[in-house]
């Protein structure tokens, strides 16, 4: 498996600590960042954009509630394979 260099949570300052904070989610509440996250810590500010347009996609207002949005991710998820 490839290593890919992270910044930990409890490592993390500045932007990337605000990033990190602004997690929402049970992990979130624990004081945890999903590895999905981890592995952009190196770019900050492009770690915050993704962060941003997830919070658009599946927190913004729509036609659709979060719980079809979060059906949707995993209809996609599964058709693609993705075990994420």
């Amino acid at each position: 498996m490839p290593y890919i260099r992270i910044v930990p949570p409890a490592q993390a300052t500045g932007n990337l600590k605000e990033v990190y904070e602004s997690g929402s989610g049970p992990s979130a509440a624990r004081g945890k960042v999903s590895m999905i996250r981890q592995v952009q810590s190196l770019n900050p500010d492009n770690l915050a954009a993704w962060r941003a347009l997830d919070v658009g996609i599946m927190r913004g207002e729509s036609q659709i509630t979060r719980r079809q949005r979060e059906m949707i991710a995993t209809l996609v998820s599964a058709t693609n394979k993705c075990s994420y």
